[in-house]
């Protein structure tokens, strides 16, 4: 059976890239748009200031901003109710991941009747997901989860509470606007979380044994870019090039995405359904332990991971160079100042049990290097929940 690689995206980036939403809406036949952001861009103004500007040209459509910092199924069907009282004709996904997934929810919902769980990838749903999709414009003001370029949404269904992959050849946003000057306004820690998240998203797809030499190529140049950009961001957040180079970084990594994830993001999945938090620092959070658990499963991978965050000095030993990511990346975690463990989110040793099935249904992990059991998620989860 061939191997499958798909890069089906179209993208304006740079500076100003803002500007062109509306006549790439129009090209698209699209007059009534849902605007889908979250609470916290309203209140900055960054949302209302371009929801205003679409209305100004004749684009009146409602805003909906009610996207949980881990959507979930009761998001979209608000989101839902809003499109079709409304009589909107298209969806704009404005903000973080999470705003990006919920209009990628609405969107589904829109033309597929099933509940949401049924279209997950554990569930066959790439096979379900057949019928057409409104138009999507989406406009990423973070640089971390690639959602702009992905062809996948996360979601957390009920009855079973869990964060569920929902992907499809039909989810390929329309358009993507990655314009550096919205994310100029991102906070340092978002822009450290967000910022793990892209990169935690390259390195697990380059350790994925799945086989695709050119994602290969892309997330080592992502990886290449963010190593030094992540931190000028951070410490500068309006040096405008890096905050460039992350958006860059980040879209690699959600055109990554067909290469696969790994046990990062089979433990991160479970995490902000049962516990909660911002998804990139849990990411950040978790890496380190999960490099360790890889390490001797892919030594060559880890000598090109070295070469490309430039901690592979020639006269290291082989294991020496593959031990400096771990370390780098250890000490990139300080420099931002994630924190060490999950207590930071109240997580409890009482919740790993309850997480233990949804590690291990979770499709990332299939991907991961070495195979993961139940009793391997137990001990990386109590290694990040103190008693």
């Amino acid at each position: 059976m061939p191997d499958l690689f798909v890069f089906p995206n179209k993208v304006l980036f740079g500076r100003g890239a803002i500007h062109e939403l509306e006549s790439q809406l129009s090209k698209l036949n699209v007059s009534r748009p849902l605007f889908v952001t979250d609470a916290g861009l309203i209140k900055n103004g960054l949302a209302s200031t371009i929801h205003q500007g679409l209305k100004k040209e004749g684009m009146d459509g409602p805003i909906f901003d009610g996207s949980d910092e881990n959507p979930t199924e009761e998001n979209v069907l608000a989101g839902l109710e809003i499109y079709e009282k409304e009589k909107c004709d298209g969806i704009i996904g404005f903000g973080g991941g999470s705003s990006l997934d919920a209009a990628k929810g609405i969107r589904v919902k829109l033309t597929h009747p099933l509940p949401l769980a049924e279209y997950a990838i554990g569930a066959g749903g790439w096979d379900k997901l057949v019928n057409p999709m409104p138009p999507m414009a989406a406009v990423p003001t973070t640089a971390g989860t690639g959602s702009e370029v992905g062809r996948g949404a996360l979601i957390i269904v009920r009855p079973s509470g869990a964060k569920i992959a929902i992907a499809g050849e039909h989810l390929f946003p329309s358009f993507s606007l990655c314009d550096p000057e919205l994310t100029i306004n991102l906070p340092p820690f978002l822009t450290a979380g967000t910022g793990m998240d892209a990169l935690t998203h390259c390195i697990e797809e380059y350790l994925s044994p799945k086989y695709n030499p050119l994602v290969d190529g892309m997330v080592l140049e992502g990886i290449r870019r963010g190593r030094e950009a992540i931190v000028r961001a951070y410490e500068d957040g309006n040096d405008l090039k890096a905050r460039g180079e992350m958006m860059i970084a980040a879209m690699i990594g959600g055109i990554g995405f067909s290469k696969g994830l790994g046990v990062v993001h089979s433990l991160s999945h479970p995490i902000g359904s049962v516990i909660g938090g911002h998804h990139g620092t849990i990411n950040a959070i978790l890496l380190p332990a999960a490099l360790e658990f890889n390490f001797n499963h892919s030594l060559d991978r880890f000598l090109a991971l070295a070469d490309a965050l430039g901690v592979k000095p020639l006269s290291q030993s082989d294991e020496a160079s593959g031990q400096a990511v771990i370390a780098f990346i250890r000490e990139l975690n300080q420099k931002l100042k994630i924190p060490e463990n999950l207590s930071v989110y109240g997580a409890k040793r009482d919740q790993i049990s309850p997480m233990l099935p949804m590690c291990m249904a979770d499709h990332c992990h299939k991907t991961n290097p070495r195979p993961c059991t139940e009793e391997d998620f137990q001990q990386l989860l109590e290694a990040h929940i103190p008693e």
